[in-house]
């Protein structure tokens, strides 16, 4: 769905992709970027606007209407296939590769969003835990001052808020996937996942480096390469800022409805 500026970002209404119908099917123009694993793909999701509207086509990566520009080179490259700029000039593809109906790509793309969010919060929680596991272990065994640096009053605070960070992460995390075992779109809950963890996992991962030292910033521990890694998850899927907008546009919402109803919220 990524296109680069004025195009779709975090504001998917801005989609700038094309397709309208031709003999036989349908042509689709326009530039995507930051399309993760787009090198090596068998095939593509394009997410385009028709007449009716936004539409999901499948494309396979032999269709010569589409080619990939160049790998965008990103601060993360954990990725396999990697972030992508890709172009659609005139792609001609059948009718039945609309995926789903047409102009419900918004509507498609609402059923995964959620899970995905949830899946990415997973991921780098386990990069932070590996984090704080290394802060802690260079923290026990690194003596200055007189003392190791885990008996520092500084150092404490940092682990403690470090081990605040990632139980609080997990606890959002559980709470989201519940929702999503319920049957519910869970939203309001993947927002609030996303912004906290994407947040705190960043915190997490800095004040490891921070308690390293050197050491942190060094090729000889995995830190400085994590912290790479980690600073994208607060752009990815959503930006926190746009995810704090929705949270309290919910939250706004719901008090609005309630009131209107007559009753209050405890």
């Amino acid at each position: 769905m990524t296109e680069p500026a004025p195009g779709a970002g975090s504001d998917p209404s801005m989609l700038q992709t094309r397709a309208r119908r031709v003999d036989g099917g349908w042509s689709i123009t326009g530039r995507k970027w930051f399309i993760t694993g787009a090198d090596g793909a068998a095939f593509t999701i394009c997410m385009a606007v028709a007449d009716e509207g936004a539409t999901m086509f499948l494309i396979d990566a032999d269709n010569p209407g589409w080619r990939i520009e160049r790998t965008i080179d990103a601060m993360d490259a954990s990725f396999a296939g990697g972030h992508c700029e890709v172009t659609f000039e005139d792609c001609r593809v059948d009718g039945d590769a609309v995926l789903g109906e047409v102009g419900e790509g918004f509507r498609y793309a609402q059923v995964r969003l959620a899970p995905a969010r949830l899946t990415h919060c997973m991921r780098w929680l386990g990069i932070a835990r590996r984090a704080q596991d290394i802060a802690i272990m260079r923290a026990a065994q690194r003596e200055a001052f007189g003392s190791k640096l885990a008996e520092l009053g500084m150092i404490q605070e940092r682990i403690a808020l470090s081990e605040i960070d990632i139980e609080t992460s997990r606890m959002l995390i559980w709470q989201c996937a519940w929702a999503l075992d319920e049957g519910r779109r869970a939203g309001r809950e993947s927002s609030i996942a996303k912004a906290h963890v994407a947040e705190a996992v960043n915190r997490v991962v800095d004040r490891a480096v921070q308690i390293c030292g050197s050491l942190g910033v060094s090729g000889d521990l995995v830190l400085a390469r994590l912290f790479d890694e980690v600073r994208p998850f607060r752009i990815y899927d959503g930006p926190t800022e746009t995810h704090l907008w929705s949270i309290a546009r919910r939250a706004v919402r719901a008090h609005e409805t309630t009131r209107d109803a007559g009753g209050s919220r405890p």
